[in-house]
């Protein structure tokens, strides 16, 4: 049962977090073209775009850990790790950016979570580093920005 309720979890947290991203680079893309700034500027809101949308959806994350730390039957988190919103978001980086530093480390099923977390951040970054690149080759002219 608890490995059902982690997998549906798990689902939620995805579709979430690409439904924000999804939104973020929409809103994103059609606020370029009429914004007042020099075209090469315009990739500067599409590097700020993306981190905030990538910040919101590890918010997400460490909120699910936090929410099923130590819950009976999920596991845990062990480590340096003291289960302050602060930890929480600190794994929940780690594990969406694929860096595992290892200092805290999860236990039991949200073992899964936190391995869904980083094929799901994974994709959303490289998704981030596409829509710049696309957003770059529309709006960053080098030769014609003075």
């Amino acid at each position: 049962m608890h490995i059902f309720f982690i997998s549906t979890t798990a689902m939620l947290l995805i579709a979430a977090t690409v439904l924000i991203h999804y939104e973020a680079l929409r809103f994103t893309g059609r606020l370029l073209p009429r914004l007042p700034i020099r075209p090469r500027q315009r990739v500067l809101v599409v590097i700020a775009a993306c981190f905030v949308a990538h910040l919101l959806e590890i918010m997400l994350y460490a909120l699910a850990f936090a929410l099923l730390h130590d819950r009976q039957g999920f596991g845990r988190i062990e480590g340096e790790f003291d289960a302050t919103a602060l930890d929480f978001f600190y794994f929940s980086i780690t594990s969406y950016t694929t860096l595992g530093v290892g200092d805290a480390y999860p236990q039991g099923l949200l073992r899964v979570l936190s391995g869904i977390e980083a094929l799901n951040g994974f994709l959303l970054i490289t998704w981030s580093a596409s829509f710049t690149y696309l957003m770059m080759q529309r709006h960053w002219h080098p030769e014609s920005d003075k």
